[in-house]
């Protein structure tokens, strides 16, 4: 899909901002997207995300800047836009999503949002499996792939395989070392918990996902001895 900006410093910023997303890191993305739209107030690739990343007003401000901005722009960027429409439903948004990747099979930004929105979990856990074929090098659906084999499948040698695989393909993200904590924690190993959400705050201090759970951790252990 095309990514109609005036500036080429913008796109680089929405490039980065979208494998935040992609990877679930939320705070870096915002980031990026501020960055994008400073350089191009109408960019509206990142305006969408910047509307998805915010909530009450400002969100709704972002999404008509969104909605405003692709008028004159290609018809995927006006499909793109109408993702952030309030008066949509969730089954709407699927289906834009599912019309989107019908539109663009190989763009891999479109294919991931395409798979985390399929309807079931099922859904979900094969369309990972054929985009995980298709894009093997983009790191976030591991983390996905992983999760439903956690979660789902409660198949924790598989999913801790696929958390590893993320690891190994974005060492220098912050979300896998997050991701591989709470395996860690959800399986009673409190020790490797704590050093993979460290580490994830090496790569990133401000991940609240890491800090909230060795916050929990630190006031749970606190309880244990105050029972003792």
């Amino acid at each position: 899909m095309p990514w109609t900006t005036s500036s080429n410093a913008a796109k680089e910023f929405a490039v980065s901002g979208t494998n935040h997303m992609m990877n679930v890191e939320s705070a870096a993305a915002y980031q990026d997207f501020m960055a994008a739209v400073k350089l191009d107030p109408n960019f509206t690739i990142a305006l969408v995300f910047l509307s998805n990343l915010s909530v009450g007003e400002t969100r709704n401000t972002y999404a008509q800047r969104a909605i405003k901005s692709a008028a004159n722009k290609t018809e995927g960027e006006k499909l793109f836009a109408s993702l952030v429409d309030e008066k949509i439903t969730q089954e709407d948004r699927r289906a834009i999503w599912d019309k989107l990747h019908t539109m663009f099979p190989d763009g891999g930004m479109i294919g991931h949002f395409y798979v985390i929105t399929r309807a079931t979990p099922d859904e979900r856990f094969a369309a990972a499996l054929e985009y995980n074929k298709k894009f093997p090098d983009n790191p976030g659906m591991y983390n996905n792939i992983a999760y439903y084999y956690l979660n789902n499948k409660k198949d924790n040698i598989k999913a801790k395989e696929y958390f590893e695989k993320y690891l190994a393909k974005y060492p220098n993200g912050y979300n896998p070392y997050d991701s591989m904590g709470e395996y860690y924690l959800l399986n009673g190993d409190l020790e490797n918990s704590k050093k993979y959400y460290t580490m994830s705050l090496e790569k990133y201090p401000f991940n609240s996902s890491s800090l909230e759970a060795l916050q929990k951790m630190e006031d749970d252990k606190k309880k244990d001895q105050v029972k003792k």
